[in-house]
């Protein structure tokens, strides 16, 4: 559905994009300093991440989401692994290849100093976050929902267009 571009939508896109762009800068920065708090690289921390809203995934899938080789994604799942981030389990319609999963992250995981620490650095946000959502309505929550879930699926085929044109 179309509508008639008046001054105002214009102005109100204008910024939407804005804040967009802003949104994954300031992601990115957040990632960083996460990463650093837990003693990872940007690209161990990116693969945790993907893991986290992916679910179990192949080695293979999580190379191509974060876009690295299957060589370098084998090095950042045995550096995880050792690190009692993920295990790897095989792939049960495929055994030949192998699905990467994070490990449980709470006080009964394997790494019960990491969740804690983990749990103080987040807090704070997630507490901001819940505020800003209490003066929300079920309504508005889908909206905000759809189009985030809309425009990272928007952001991930730019990415694939732009991968296939350099390669």
């Amino acid at each position: 559905m179309s509508r008639r571009p008046t001054a105002k939508r214009r102005k109100l896109i204008e910024e939407l994009d804005r804040q967009n762009r802003r949104t994954g800068s300031v992601g990115a920065m957040h990632s960083r300093a996460i990463a650093d708090r837990a003693g990872l690289n940007d690209t161990d921390f990116e693969c945790i991440d993907v893991l986290d809203w992916t679910g179990p995934i192949t080695a293979g899938e999580l190379g191509r989401r974060v876009g690295i080789t299957s060589g370098a994604v084998t090095g950042v799942r045995d550096r995880l692994e050792r690190g009692g981030w993920v295990r790897r389990a095989a792939d049960p319609a495929d055994r030949r290849r192998v699905i990467v999963e994070l490990c449980p992250l709470g006080p009964d995981g394997p790494n019960p100093e990491r969740y804690k620490e983990m749990a103080e650095a987040f807090s704070p946000l997630q507490r901001d976050i819940e505020t800003i959502v209490d003066d929300l309505t079920d309504d508005q929550l889908e909206t905000i929902v759809g189009y985030l879930h809309a425009s990272s699926d928007a952001v991930e085929r730019s990415i694939e267009r732009m991968r296939r044109r350099r390669g």
